[in-house]
């Protein structure tokens, strides 16, 4: 039987981590990929699911009709810095709520 080498489990912070390195580097998805030895392909499936998954915590209600709380994570970088970000939220009745930070 052929040696098969083991994929490593990551765990959902992992990959969001490493989306997050992405669209910080400037890179090509590709480029960043072959520096950090992942398959594009994978990339691009936990980018899809992950986005995903935060659609359906914005849009799915709870069973019980409470609010329902939506981690973005942190807003800076992994040493601190905190850089420009943009964030809006369809608040409902054409209420549009923006935050920015230049």
């Amino acid at each position: 039987m052929a040696d098969v080498e083991r994929r490593a489990r990551r765990s959902r912070a992992h990959w969001q981590g490493v989306i997050a390195r992405a669209e910080a580097s400037g890179q090509s998805i590709p480029a960043f990929c072959r520096a950090e030895g992942i398959r594009p392909r994978t990339f691009y499936g936990w980018r899809a699911r992950l986005n995903a998954t935060a659609r359906e915590a914005v849009v799915a209600p709870t069973t019980n009709g409470a609010a329902r709380f939506l981690d973005l994570g942190t807003l800076g970088a992994e040493d601190g810095r905190v850089g420009p970000w943009d964030l809006e939220l369809e608040l409902g009745a054409g209420v549009i709520l923006r935050l920015r930070r230049r």
